[in-house]
């Protein structure tokens, strides 16, 4: 599923490319490996409310 927000950072990914192709494709190819090899195993941050889980405040909290 591809939103708004995913699309205007492949805009910012791909103003900063280089203007060959083939250079630009290189370095696309490099960027997926690094997102497949690092960021992947990476803890994912909430997407949304109903992942918080809200803990009750102690009798001492003010």
């Amino acid at each position: 599923m591809c939103e708004s927000w995913h699309r205007r950072h492949a805009v910012q990914i791909a103003a900063q490319l280089p203007e060959n192709p083939e250079d630009a494709l290189i370095v696309l190819d490099l960027a997926k490996s690094l997102v497949e090899g690092f960021l992947k195993d990476q803890p994912r941050p909430l997407e949304r409310d109903a992942d918080i889980v809200a803990f009750p405040a102690s009798a001492n909290s003010r």
